[in-house]
């Protein structure tokens, strides 16, 4: 058996140990060995988490997958990689459902972007909770589907239309979870202009939503 232990601080080097070691949980007791390696150059140490990332991702320890995928943007030197590895950390934050920290890549990949690649990155965000409302959605998952669908309602980067479609499903979704009175709500909704919400909570009191703009994340 191959040892896990770590002097290897090459990229090639560890490429070549990684081929040699046993199955994922081997090869990432390995990697984590590498990285505690000091000093470790910088691109070495991104490959080593981009790699970790992919194996805890297969593993679905999400979670460390997010952690170590953050890592490798810290690592990143062009704002193209950041941007890049950014996304992926948000597309890995929607399936573990952390959306309240979504705040912090979603800042971090447009801290570094130009203009059009903001315009990007906020595309990205809206397409990837759309498509895991959708999952949830197949999968009979409807409380997840309508927790997901309230939390990109009300924003700025969604089109009227889709807001509208929003609307219907939440109806529909909250009919499925037995909540009437909110789905009563939203089919009422649905007949009426667009205009911003409030929520209310079982005693008819307001709720505040928690916002992107409350997270200090700004889609204007």
């Amino acid at each position: 058996m191959v040892s896990t232990k770590a002097v290897e601080k090459t990229i090639p080097e560890i490429e070549a140990k990684l081929k040699l070691v046993g199955g994922d949980l081997v090869k990432i007791e390995y990697l984590e060995n590498c990285l505690k390696q000091i000093p470790l150059p910088n691109d070495v140490a991104r490959f080593c988490h981009i790699k970790l990332a992919e194996l805890y991702k297969a593993k679905l320890m999400l979670t460390l997958a997010v952690k170590h995928t953050d890592n490798a943007a810290e690592c990143a030197t062009t704002n193209k990689d950041k941007i890049d590895l950014y996304l992926k950390e948000i597309s890995l934050m929607i399936k573990v459902g952390d959306y309240l920290m979504l705040d912090k890549p979603f800042k971090k990949a447009i801290a570094v972007a130009n203009n059009s690649e903001k315009e990007l990155i906020k595309s990205h965000l809206k397409a990837e909770f759309f498509t895991q409302a959708s999952e949830y959605e197949k999968k009979g998952n409807n409380r997840k589907a309508a927790e997901i669908y309230e939390r990109i309602m009300d924003l700025s980067v969604v089109k009227d239309d889709e807001r509208r479609d929003i609307i219907k499903r939440l109806a529909t979704l909250n009919n499925k979870l037995g909540k009437i009175r909110e789905a009563m709500n939203y089919e009422t909704m649905a007949t009426k202009p667009l205009e911003k919400r409030k929520r209310t909570d079982d005693d008819g009191q307001e709720v505040k939503r928690v916002s992107y703009e409350d997270l200090g994340i700004d889609f204007y």
